[in-house]
């Protein structure tokens, strides 16, 4: 048997476990894309481009693909997570002195 524990508070899991997945992926606006002309390749621009970059020997592709995340919560981690998931609370109580 597996024995699983929160990925946020760390406490072992017995009956009741949550699973939350978390998706980041770059956003575009379809409005702003430019139009394409029949004549154009896009593929052939982009190979243009590459091989440009390939040229320079400073040819690094950026990691922009989707990236997701997967987390096991307790019950009490999981409303809390569903409360506030992008834990906003926590910066409201950090109150600094003002020196």
């Amino acid at each position: 048997m597996k024995h699983y524990s929160c990925d946020l508070c760390g406490r072992p899991i017995s009956d009741e476990r949550y699973t939350a997945r978390i998706e980041i992926a770059a956003a575009f606006d379809p409005e702003k894309l430019a139009p394409v002309s029949p004549d154009e390749d896009p593929l052939e621009q982009i190979a243009e481009e590459i091989e440009a970059l390939e040229d320079t020997g400073q040819f690094h592709l950026p990691e922009t693909g989707p990236k997701t995340f997967e987390f096991d919560l307790c019950p009490t981690c999981q409303r809390r997570l569903s409360r506030d998931p992008l834990n906003r609370a926590a910066r409201k109580q950090l109150n600094f002195s003002p020196n």
